[in-house]
């Protein structure tokens, strides 16, 4: 990735983790302070918990933050809708009701990042509400690069960074371990309906993620429907499991003025933890670029008939999380990253398998 800017990808693999974080040419950064804002409003709702979602600067990215209780302890965990499961590391899990097993739990990501551990069982809490029955999770005793690995992205791991872990809400199956899944799902009555991700925008230091779907906060959403995966299959738990790229979105890049690409509608899937947008045009019936990110004077759109018509005019200097593009990829799915969730407000229904799309509120 270009200058040395470290960044977020995924290989969409079956039976393989996500990708986390690939570090290039520099470590991973402290956080660093933004731009002060007026906090959000954060509403009351009985149906509904809205709970703050910090916009944490990571180097040169932006990566979201959600708190979780895990055990009775809290902790700060990357929200990553492109995994499933709660990982999270064994010093910053509490001890009320865990359940640590012997049963080991090795998950690689696509940038060789490794998480060593064993599969345990603990109460978890957002805001508050505990769910309804201990959840299945990895707790981490290493992170380390994969063998063989030059690089990786363990230090995001690191004291003195923000995160202890991920916290991966995907409504689909990322393992063959369907054991380990959306833990939010097991919060009592309609909190574990799906959530809402409101990040207030680019500039925004802190937005908000809410928990229960209701007619009111769910108003103004163009929302579509995603397909089952496999044959009816489910989590462990009886938690319906659905293929999150199911949505085709159709793509269009110009370069120089040149249209490159105009593509039917491809696989999309929607994915708060990666940095930005990661396009595989042969994949599309488009040309293979000879170039990793479209150079500045480029403009790319995205389109989801329903939903919205996403548009980026890439700048000098191209900025990670806004308009910094991949077009190198060589995921089997397009993959829109945190900039669409910059521009929209996204809702994901784990109940109905739905996912919608509104203006920033």
């Amino acid at each position: 990735m270009q200058q040395g800017i470290w960044a977020i990808s995924r290989n969409f693999l079956p039976g393989l983790a996500l990708v986390l974080c690939l570090l290039m040419l520099v470590a991973c950064g402290s956080e660093t302070s933004t731009t002060s804002l007026p906090l959000p409003i954060i509403p009351t709702d009985p149906n509904a918990l809205t709970v703050a979602l910090p916009v944490r600067n990571v180097g040169s990215l932006k990566l979201l933050g959600l708190s979780l209780g895990v055990a009775g302890q809290e902790a700060e965990l990357l929200l990553d809708t492109g995994s499933a499961g709660l990982r999270v590391l064994a010093s910053a899990a509490g001890t009320q009701g865990l359940q640590r097993t012997s049963i080991p739990s090795v998950v690689t990501f696509g940038d060789n990042t490794q998480f060593v551990g064993v599969v345990a069982r603990a109460p978890v809490a957002l805001g508050g509400i505990v769910s309804s029955e201990p959840v299945a999770i990895q707790l981490i005793d290493q992170v380390r690069c994969a063998p063989g690995a030059d690089q990786c992205s363990d230090r995001l791991f690191n004291s003195g960074q923000p995160f202890s872990g991920i916290v991966g809400t995907s409504l689909a199956a990322r393992t063959a371990n369907v054991d380990i899944f959306n833990p939010l799902t097991r919060l009592p009555g309609n909190f574990g309906s799906g959530y809402i991700i409101r990040t207030g925008g680019f500039q925004s230091s802190q937005g908000t993620f809410t928990a229960g779907l209701t007619p009111s906060n769910t108003a103004g959403f163009g929302i579509l429907n995603l397909a089952p995966a496999g044959n009816g299959t489910s989590f462990s738990d009886g938690t319906r499991i659905w293929d999150d790229g199911s949505l085709q979105v159709s793509y269009a890049i110009s370069v120089d003025g040149e249209q490159l690409l105009n593509s039917p509608p491809g696989r999309t899937v929607f994915d708060s933890g990666s940095s930005d947008n990661f396009i595989n045009s042969p994949l599309l019936g488009g040309p293979t670029f000879l170039i990793r990110t479209l150079p500045p004077g480029s403009s790319f759109q995205a389109t989801l008939p329903g939903a919205f018509i996403y548009q980026v005019n890439v700048t000098f200097p191209v900025t990670p999380g806004l308009d910094r593009i991949f077009v190198d990829s060589t995921n089997n799915v397009q993959l829109l990253g945190l900039p669409l969730f910059f521009k929209s407000d996204v809702l994901f229904d784990s109940d109905q398998g739905r996912i919608g799309f509104a203006p920033l509120g």
